[in-house]
């Protein structure tokens, strides 16, 4: 998971930043990713750090942030926003699908750690997108946020030759 890197202010949060989880799910992602990667001498290791998962599903998750604000404005006409100025990366469930054929269908694979984020926006600003296809409105809470803050740089999975198709505008219209 791409929260492994914490809060970070960096404008560019490569795979070579230190990891500062802050919470049992992200020091436990860490942790996984440090034993699988002690076995890369024995086979080939890739590890995904996907951002926050966007798009339909068939088991969707309406905890993750532009399923849930969309939700909320479908079912609610209100996007309840908490904080906002928290920036979250994103990819759309398709791409990530896609980003593991694009590792099974290469044809040399070598150990490297990916992350795997194309969209790097607040909170606030993602609620704005769906109050754009969606009629409603935004109502801004200003305490008892989760703090979590960082971008996702994939330029090393874009130099490898993968090219997202799918973004957060598309899953809010899914």
């Amino acid at each position: 998971s791409g929260s492994v890197y914490g809060i970070k202010k960096e404008r560019r949060v490569t795979e070579k930043l230190e990891l500062k989880p802050i919470s049992l799910y992200n020091k436990t992602k860490m942790i996984c990713e440090r034993l699988i990667l002690s076995y890369k001498k024995y086979f080939d290791v890739i590890i995904i750090r996907p951002a926050t998962v966007c798009g339909y599903s068939p088991r969707m998750r309406f905890d993750l942030t532009v399923n849930a604000l969309t939700m909320s404005a479908l079912n609610n006409k209100i996007i309840n926003v908490n904080g906002g100025g928290q920036i979250r990366p994103n990819v759309n469930i398709q791409d990530l699908v896609d980003v593991y054929l694009f590792f099974l269908n290469k044809k040399k694979i070598k150990y490297n750690v990916y992350n795997v984020g194309f969209e790097n926006l607040s909170v606030l600003n993602i609620a704005k997108k769906v109050q754009n296809r969606i009629k409603s409105k935004i109502v801004v809470h200003k305490k008892n946020f989760d703090p979590r803050s960082y971008r996702l740089d994939s330029s090393r999975l874009l130099n490898e030759g993968f090219k997202p198709k799918k973004n957060i505008d598309y899953a809010v219209e899914e």
